[in-house]
């Protein structure tokens, strides 16, 4: 298939996706998804119970099992994945809230968490020796330390590998974050966060369906962090290049938005996109099932259309998702494209990805400034003038990174973004060394707009004197 009929196709799929939201027809299947919801989440939550009053081998469970397999089956014939999610005393299956009681299900979140336990995803519809294996763990007391680690490594183990187990979920109350300050370990957030990347293109190199919710919830920990500068030089300690490079883009999309004042949902929902935007490369171009011949990633050219078409392969209910697959379709383009401006979500990720790439050793290994005089000079073109320039203000005239010397020979690193119109170069900054050219004893942070003057921009780090 040619890189036209690829772009051609997708647009196709966008097209249609967008028709269906402006006519209604997700809230019927919306209205579907919940009836059905409902029954699997009743049925469930009785088995669990059940095992209150009978064993495992009784008959009792024999049907109610088979009927999970059927429903899941259904769901997934329409959804492509089933994803399960408990928030407190609330269900929710795919996007969709379902109404339901204490006991006839609305409790189910409680049997969950007890395994650490609040999201579980379908693949696959369960066959009814695996519904067996599932109410014995589930229905079983928690295992070690990380229950729901263990629990995985018990259904993978046991032959069932189609579903996913995440986290508990819980709602934030309005004011917490002024209360309850967050402090989160930004290297184990970016480690979590790489490996979710990896773990989502292995999902989809595995034609398993793309489920945006552990995105959404890594996402909300980056904004939580309040990591600025810093956000941007954290390091993960595991996961691959690929992830570490998801992750770099995804912060800066998110000090974009932020710095444009977008509402809080399209920052969360930028956020989710940036993770995927490069899924495409986790598509199969060639595959021959009957020569066991995997096949192998679209070329660049093709990367853009492959992941719009993976994230349209699931039905959603609402607009994150098709702006999801347009970010996915249009990040590469142009701000003067001749098929008309790209979306703003498209528009965001060129810039977060195009910066992330002119600082990579590959792409020149340009420092923090240069990168950014040689996107200032492609405004119009490539890129929305005004998001650039809005990127630009956001990211200060020393942007995080910037290795500067001042005035008596030390050297620091930039570390914040722009404080305000005052501080536009005057960054917050960290000792690297010291003026006889070593290093200091403890780490020591310098805010220039208290004391020390800059001399110059340093391209290298000078080397530790012995």
């Amino acid at each position: 298939m040619s890189d036209e009929q690829n772009i051609i196709e997708s647009q196709e799929m966008l097209g249609k996706a967008l028709e269906r939201a402006r006519m209604g027809e997700d809230r019927d299947l919306a209205s579907w998804v919940r009836e059905r919801g409902e029954r699997f989440v009743r049925v469930l939550f009785g088995l669990l119970r059940m095992t209150n009053i009978h064993s495992l081998d009784n008959n009792a469970f024999t049907k109610p099992m088979r009927d999970i397999g059927d429903v899941v089956s259904d769901l997934m014939d329409t959804l492509g994945a089933v994803h399960l999610v408990t928030v407190e005393d609330q269900v929710f299956l795919n996007d969709i809230r379902l109404r339901m009681g204490r006991d006839e299900g609305g409790d189910l979140g409680s049997e969950l968490r007890r395994h650490g336990v609040g999201g579980i995803s379908f693949h696959s519809a369960p066959t009814e020796a695996q519904m067996r294996v599932f109410v014995e763990l589930f229905s079983g007391p928690p295992q070690g330390d990380s229950p729901r680690l263990q629990m995985m490594e018990q259904f993978t183990a046991r032959g069932y590998d189609g579903l996913d187990l995440f986290g508990v979920y819980r709602f934030r109350i309005s004011g917490e974050e002024d209360s309850r300050p967050v402090k989160r370990d930004l290297a184990k957030i970016s480690t979590r966060a790489t490996e979710l990347v990896d773990e989502s293109w292995d999902n989809l190199s595995s034609e398993r369906m793309p489920n945006p919710l552990p995105m959404r919830r890594i996402v909300t920990e980056i904004l939580e962090s309040e990591a600025g500068g810093d956000g941007l030089m954290s390091e993960a300690t595991r996961g691959s290049s690929f992830g570490a490079h998801t992750l770099q883009v995804c912060q800066i999309a998110l000090i974009l938005a932020r710095a444009a004042k977008l509402s809080d949902e399209a920052i969360q929902d930028i956020g989710v996109a940036a993770m995927f935007h490069d899924m495409g490369y986790a598509a199969r171009e060639g595959a021959d099932p009957a020569l066991n011949d995997p096949g192998y990633p679209p070329p660049f050219e093709r990367h853009a259309a492959a992941g719009a078409r993976l994230l349209l392969r699931q039905r959603g209910f609402h607009q994150a998702k098709i702006a999801r697959a347009l970010c996915t379709l249009e990040h590469h383009r142009d701000y003067n494209d001749s098929r008309g401006i790209p979306s703003l979500f498209g528009r965001v990720m060129r810039i977060a990805e195009d910066y992330t790439n002119l600082l990579r050793r590959r792409a020149g290994g340009f420092s923090p400034r240069e990168a950014l005089q040689k996107m200032a000079s492609l405004k119009g073109k490539a890129y929305d003038p005004v998001l650039l320039q809005v990127f630009i203000n956001a990211l200060g005239a020393y942007p995080p990174g910037t290795l500067l010397e001042l005035q008596g020979g030390y050297v620091v690193v930039s570390r914040s973004l722009c404080r305000s119109p005052q501080t536009f170069d005057k960054p917050i900054a960290r000792l690297l060394r010291l003026p006889d050219g070593t290093e200091p004893p403890r780490l020591m942070r310098i805010d220039l707009a208290q004391k020390g003057r800059i001399v110059r921009v340093l391209r290298d780090l000078p080397e530790t004197t012995a």
